[in-house]
């Protein structure tokens, strides 16, 4: 199955997203669509709109600044982004299964090309509500059923909670 690979990014995310779009180009089934270089604020707009619109829930968004925070920051201001800026592994595996993350955010100050990469992939292997491994491959033990359950109810939650606080 083909995956969509949205990229973006500002002055200081560029080398990074460069690196980032060469790995994913040498994968077979990704396909990039890199939306180009701006501020980190027109960046992360630009990606999570485009988010907004692609109706493939498989695709993923990549944004890339200084630190990740700006963009994601940004981007989580747009209904149905999810967006969270990763700094190792581990983080990426919950953000994905935990939080459903569907925008991951670098930042090229905090972190060399070469764990971008290893970031990126397990983002893009993690499902949600799919039970992460620590590092040795095995279940973090703090999952259970429990977890699951409310994972699985958690995002019709956050819209019937936000609805309500809109008044709709």
């Amino acid at each position: 199955m083909s995956r969509t690979v949205y990229l973006a990014c500002d002055g200081f995310g560029k080398p990074l997203q460069d690196a980032i779009e060469e790995h994913l180009a040498s994968l077979d089934h990704i396909q990039v669509k890199n939306l180009g270089s701006d501020t980190y604020y027109d960046a992360a707009a630009k990606l999570a709109q485009q988010m907004q619109k692609e109706e493939d829930t498989n695709a993923i968004g990549v944004l890339f600044c200084g630190t990740g925070m700006g963009v994601g920051i940004v981007a989580n201001k747009f209904k149905g982004v999810r967006a969270a800026t990763c700094e190792n592994t581990m983080a990426a595996k919950c953000a994905r299964a935990v939080n459903n993350a569907n925008v991951l955010c670098l930042g090229k100050l905090v972190t060399p090309p070469d764990t971008a990469v290893e970031i990126i992939d397990v983002f893009m292997k993690q499902g949600f509500v799919e039970h992460p491994a620590d590092e040795e491959g095995g279940k973090v033990g703090w999952w259970s059923e429990d977890v699951e359950t409310f994972l699985k109810s958690s995002m019709d939650g956050v819209e019937n909670v936000e609805n309500q606080a809109l008044g709709k």
